[in-house]
């Protein structure tokens, strides 16, 4: 999953109003979530998810 961001010279988010994260944001996690349930139905499911959070503050010094 990380040789996708090598070469690049950036990489930005764009947020659900238009905007975009500003360039000190970093990645504070990345997951792969699973989930196994039944549901009301009594029907078995599973899912796979992707859990993706970023971080943007006054951490403009994060390295």
């Amino acid at each position: 999953m990380k040789q996708a961001l090598v070469g690049l010279a950036a990489v930005s988010f764009k947020l659900p109003n238009g905007t975009y994260l500003p360039p000190h944001f970093h990645v504070t996690e990345v997951g792969r979530v699973t989930k196994h349930f039944i549901d009301c139905g009594g029907v078995e499911r599973f899912e796979t998810l992707a859990n993706f959070q970023l971080w943007e503050a006054g951490d403009y010094d994060h390295g």
